[in-house]
């Protein structure tokens, strides 16, 4: 893992101020990137996560029991006697 690039501010205390800290596994991820690069990975999991909510609504509309229609079935030939 790379180590984030933080500024040493050593006014009032003696601890390292870093304006980003990332998860373990996106740092692996990200170690050799460049800030273009990581630019272009955001975009792509940003389009993979919406591709993941549209499809979680649609199989929830899907899984999802159908209402009960507001009138009651009646056959064809029922309908016809009218």
């Amino acid at each position: 893992m790379s180590q984030p690039a933080c500024n040493y501010w050593g006014m009032k205390t003696n601890r390292e101020y870093c304006p980003v800290t990332l998860e373990p596994e996106l740092e692996e991820e990200a170690s050799l990137m460049t800030a273009g690069q990581r630019r272009e990975f955001a975009r792509k999991l940003e389009r993979w996560a919406r591709q993941l909510r549209v499809s979680a609504v649609i199989l929830d509309r899907v899984s999802a029991p159908k209402p009960r229609p507001s009138l009651a079935y009646v056959p064809r030939q029922r309908l016809l006697w009218n």
